[in-house]
């Protein structure tokens, strides 16, 4: 009995020591931040809309989260601004016998800064780029529809990436 008592005292020290923590307790933030502020980024591509995509995806990860409000700018406690700063096609499968492309790969860089609106303390900034691959058909209306939807997909990672920097506490 008293090697069984010893077992198990020693099984829980091992779990109570080993550093296991359920996600989403711990953030990176001080103290009095709640709500956040995330007005439209800036583009500084030829892409149009492409600013839109990465906002948007931005502030449904917060909403989705619930752990920091999304709000306006004038009352919010933080504020995550940025700029698209670039972005790239260009093709990764080629047809060898016709040159012609069959896919491409787009490739989207942005900066962003994660700032305390009280004091201005610039808490994070970063510049981070995702990319994704996408079809290219005879159809041009479906390719560049393809192309959207790999922006998309790539404001969402991006959106994963920032959020998990701001409040990840690991």
């Amino acid at each position: 009995m008293r090697r069984l008592s010893l077992g198990i005292f020693l099984g829980f020290l091992c779990l109570a020591g080993c550093g296991y923590q359920l996600r989403g307790r711990e953030t990176n933030l001080p103290p009095g931040i709640y709500s956040v502020a995330v007005p439209i980024f800036a583009n500084r591509t030829d892409q149009t809309g492409i600013e839109t995509e990465v906002t948007r995806a931005l502030v449904e990860k917060f909403i989705s989260t619930k752990r920091l409000s999304v709000g306006p700018r004038n009352s919010a406690d933080s504020l995550l601004t940025g700029t698209v700063k670039s972005f790239t096609t260009f093709p990764v499968a080629v047809v060898s016998s016709t040159q012609s492309a069959t896919e491409y790969r787009a490739t989207v860089i942005l900066e962003y800064s994660f700032q305390g609106q009280k004091d201005g303390k610039v808490l994070f900034r970063e510049e981070i780029s995702e990319w994704r691959n996408y079809p290219v058909v005879s159809d041009l209306n479906v390719t560049e529809q393809n192309k959207l939807d790999a922006i998309r997909s790539i404001s969402v990672l991006l959106a994963e990436r920032i959020h998990e920097q701001i409040l990840g506490g690991f």
